[in-house]
């Protein structure tokens, strides 16, 4: 019975160990990081990267000299040449020969060091191509992130307009029942509410949506007890000195992966180049090569009646030779001319691709700015939207509770202060994605 109920006692505390980390609610920081941790294309690049890495190491590799062996063994039946004594011979015997070579390329045309160089160049560039995939997911996980605060926002704004509402449908009642306002009233007024019941079905709907979409981003099974943390936005400090383009574009051009990669694989064309060069040049190749032979019909010279031992018959056969190999290229199909045109033409795209991501880099810093300045305009028209609205909306909430004003007069400015409310929460946060991007850009983290 003891061991029962520590038994239940351990299990109890594991189910609330595990409910408690199935609900700690999640960071941007601890999104991003998961994401990325976690994320399928950036695991397939992180591979692609290796086997760069692999074709880096065999290139270094190809400067040592190689080393062969070879060994073959027959057997012979019938008339032919015995190579011992030169004399046809027609009985069986078995034979066969060993040999041994090795040989170093000492000049090819540079091509082993810039195979070397380009093989560096491309690992580099696969690199920083694993990066520049962990900078998307960063943006689509805190663009995911402020979506689901936005929706929360709108949400609860959604439900704080219903809580009026309903507010007031209590007032009205009191109002009809006393004959201060008709019936006709309290039906507008209980229409309005049923509408804002529609527009918080919708915005949840939103929320959920905006956690399904960042829950998906981090590739994860169970997503019922997802819940983000909602970190205190402070006011926003709106600033008339939002960097120009060519300042954050002159910082981001210096460690953006992709602008890295591009001007890497232009190096690794450069390289190419130089390899299709190289092939035009003589190549000298410096080896030695040992090779021996026996069989067994094989007579001892020194002494013809005895047994001639293998091993004495390789000894006494063996042969050395050290050379030097020059090999010039004459004519080979122009095989060298055309690979030297495709390098020249590679060479000048990855020129035209380079240019072409700083290109894109510019626009994307450029329309970023352009939405930050546009969404700085919006967040302060509407904040003074807001601001008299809401004035306006309680000023006309008196009048209609005294009979002054009917009930489509404050429909009507509760309507606005919706939907000015909803343009201001959709402009502050359109505003710190904007300068998010623009500070990520110049090399800080996305953080809230």
């Amino acid at each position: 019975m003891k061991s029962n109920r520590i038994l239940l006692i351990l299990i109890a505390l594991f189910t609330l160990v595990t409910v408690s980390q199935a609900q700690e609610s999640w960071t941007l920081e601890d999104c991003i990081n998961y994401a990325i941790e976690n994320n399928i294309t950036v695991k397939r690049q992180e591979l692609t990267a290796e086997t760069a890495d692999k074709t880096h190491f065999q290139s270094l590799m190809e400067i040592l000299p190689n080393a062969n062996a070879n060994g073959n063994h027959y057997y012979n039946s019938g008339k032919t040449l015995n190579t011992e004594t030169y004399t046809y011979e027609n009985q069986s015997f078995q034979g066969g020969s060993v040999s041994a070579t090795t040989e170093i390329t000492v000049f090819s045309g540079l091509q082993n060091f810039n195979t070397i160089k380009k093989n560096k160049y491309d690992l580099l560039s696969q690199l920083q191509t694993v990066e520049k995939v962990k900078n998307d997911i960063t943006l689509n996980v805190s663009t995911a992130y402020l979506q689901i605060l936005l929706n929360k926002e709108l949400r609860d704004n959604a439900q704080q307009q219903l809580d009026i509402t309903l507010e007031q449908i209590q007032k009205t009642k009191r109002l009809v029942e006393i004959g201060n306002a008709a019936k006709g009233d309290l039906l507008l007024i209980e229409s309005q509410a049923a509408m804002e019941k529609a527009s918080l079905t919708d915005a949840n709907n939103n929320l959920n949506i905006s956690y399904l979409d960042i829950t998906q981003l981090l590739n994860l099974s169970e997503t019922d007890n997802f819940e983000i943390v909602f970190p205190e936005i402070p006011d926003i400090t709106l600033s008339d000195e939002i960097s120009d383009v060519k300042t954050v574009f002159s910082e981001a051009i210096g460690f953006l992966p992709e602008i890295k990669s591009a001007e890497l694989m232009l190096k690794s064309s450069e390289k190419s180049l130089a390899i299709s060069y190289g092939r035009i040049s003589p190549s000298i190749f410096f080896g030695y090569q040992y090779q021996s032979r026996y069989n067994e019909i094989a007579t001892n010279i020194v002494d013809p009646t005895s047994n001639y031992p293998y091993m004495d018959q390789i000894s006494d056969n063996a042969s050395q030779a050290i050379y030097v190999s020059l090999r010039v290229p004459i004519f080979n199909n122009w095989n060298t001319g055309t690979a030297i045109s495709k390098a020249k033409i590679n060479l000048a795209d990855s020129r035209l691709y380079l240019d072409l991501q700083k290109q894109n880099l510019y626009k994307s810093i450029q329309q970023a700015r352009a939405l930050a300045i546009a969404a700085m305009d919006r967040y302060t028209a509407n904040l003074e939207a807001v601001e008299s609205m809401e004035e306006a909306f309680r000023y006309t909430e008196q009048k209609y509770e005294v009979g002054l004003v009917d009930i489509l007069e404050y429909k009507t400015a509760k309507n606005n202060l919706n939907k000015t409310k909803s343009d201001l929460a959709q402009a502050k946060y359109e505003y710190i994605f904007r300068t998010k991007i623009l500070e990520f850009y110049r090399g800080e983290q996305i953080t809230l």
